[in-house]
């Protein structure tokens, strides 16, 4: 908690800081500034001192991915982090999702993950993810965020931080590094269940109402807990919207899709766990 109290006074100062962009800044760390410096981003290098945050050759996608690592210096160590330059958003998005590779150098390290948003000056939204195990190729994750105050608060800055840190407290230890790649956000959806009882087979309803414009329901049942992909695709195949990416426990659940900024036509929602999978056809109109 410590951790995050220590982001929580920076969120001032950050937001004096706000850049053009609409979009995550360098979402796929593909733009360096130099070697060390993603573009949008600080990173916590001290040239001459120390360096934190590098350029990797080792990507998800395209040709690089930001490597955290933990510094030595003065007999000591420092820990990794780096943050957005706070950009413009316009809707309250669901989630932070990425990919990432861990090696903690001891157990109680984490690579965390927060995303704050922020309307008119006052902090509306907060999400924070801790990844405590090892991942040796890339692993996606997918960080919920959570609003507080009025039900429909349309948040107008957003930035992110990450960071390798102690959950003891402890200064970091020198060897443990992380490798991020392809952030994005989650659509304004929200997953609610409509029934806690275990459904007999699993199910993906037809989304209503359909043809839609611009919001619709989705409706899943799962038999057992399952890890659970709902996916909107166009229909030429291209990933969209990544509605639902987690763990569900057994009964059935609705999701709403908002295709706001979306042209007219037809997309695919593809429901997949590890025992089913199924695709049904929307139309939007516009």
């Amino acid at each position: 908690m410590k951790f995050y109290a220590f982001l929580l006074s920076l969120t001032l100062i950050l937001l004096l800081q706000v850049n053009a962009s609409s979009q995550i800044p360098n979402a796929g760390f593909e733009t360096w500034i130099d070697a060390n410096t993603p573009q949008g981003w600080i990173p916590n290098n001290v040239p001459t001192f120390w360096t934190t945050v590098t350029r990797s050759n080792t990507a998800h996608t395209g040709s690089f991915a930001a490597r955290l690592q933990t510094a030595s210096f003065g007999g000591g160590s420092i820990l990794p982090f780096m943050e957005s330059m706070p950009f413009p958003v316009n809707q309250a998005y669901g989630s932070l999702m990425g990919y990432y590779q861990f090696q903690p150098a001891v157990a109680s390290e984490v690579l965390g993950i927060t995303a704050w948003f922020v309307e008119n000056g006052v902090l509306v939204g907060f999400g924070a993810r801790d990844i405590g195990a090892a991942a040796s190729s890339y692993t996606q994750f997918n960080c919920p965020i959570d609003y507080f105050g009025d039900a429909a608060v349309v948040p107008d800055t957003a930035y992110i931080w990450i960071a390798i840190y102690d959950t003891s407290e402890n200064d970091p230890v020198v060897g443990a590094f992380a490798l991020v790649d392809d952030l994005s956000f989650g659509p304004p959806s929200s997953v609610q269940e409509i029934s806690s009882q275990i459904p007999e087979i699993y199910g993906l309803s037809q989304n209503y109402p359909n043809p839609f414009n611009p919001s619709t329901k989705i409706n899943f049942s799962v038999t057992e807990q399952s890890y659970v992909e709902l996916i909107v695709y166009d229909i030429l195949g291209k990933e969209i919207s990544k509605l639902v990416s987690a763990n569900y426990p057994a009964g059935e659940y609705s999701v709403d899709f908002n295709a706001e900024n979306l042209p007219g036509g037809v997309y695919i929602a593809k429901l997949s766990t590890g025992k089913f999978s199924k695709a049904i056809k929307m139309t939007l109109l516009k």
